[in-house]
């Protein structure tokens, strides 16, 4: 895997990330490896990636950066709401799909002139106009080192 890609907190191009089949195959693959049905497990293990995506302290606590990934071409919002505790998130809001901008308190603020809110932790909507979370993404954190996992 390359090496862990500079933060930009510059202007974020948009993306639109609808990931919610992926997610799915990715629970199922754990649902059927705690069933015992490892075949089935296999096959949709193996239709799933894991990208390294920065270093733990790349990220500050109570803080977040996005990053982008180019081997998967997309971007990928990492918040650390308390000490060692990891998120992974698409950073467009879910309103207009226009990327996030700051992080303010607990409060990830969206740049549109509406300002929805969402939480750093969950990605919940806390003010509106959205109405919909922010996407998470499956991520797990190993020799300090921050993956997120997407299946196809």
């Amino acid at each position: 895997m390359s090496e862990c890609p500079t933060s930009r907190s510059t202007e974020v191009e948009e993306t639109k990330l609808s990931l919610t089949r992926r997610n799915f195959f990715a629970g199922f693959a754990v649902a059927a490896t705690s069933l015992g049905l490892t075949g089935i497990a296999t096959s949709a293990e193996a239709a799933s990636k894991k990208y390294k995506v920065c270093a733990t302290k790349d990220v500050k606590v109570g803080g977040g950066s996005i990053f982008f990934i180019a081997s998967a071409n997309m971007f990928f919002l990492i918040t650390q709401p308390k000490k060692d505790v990891f998120r992974a998130f698409n950073p467009a809001c879910t309103h207009k799909g226009i990327p996030v901008s700051k992080i303010e308190g607990t409060n990830i603020r969206c740049k549109d002139g509406h300002n929805a809110l969402f939480d750093l932790n969950s990605g919940a909507v806390k003010r509106g106009p959205a109405v919909l979370p922010l996407q998470k993404y499956t991520l797990s954190v190993e020799s300090k080192n921050i993956y997120v996992t997407l299946t196809k």
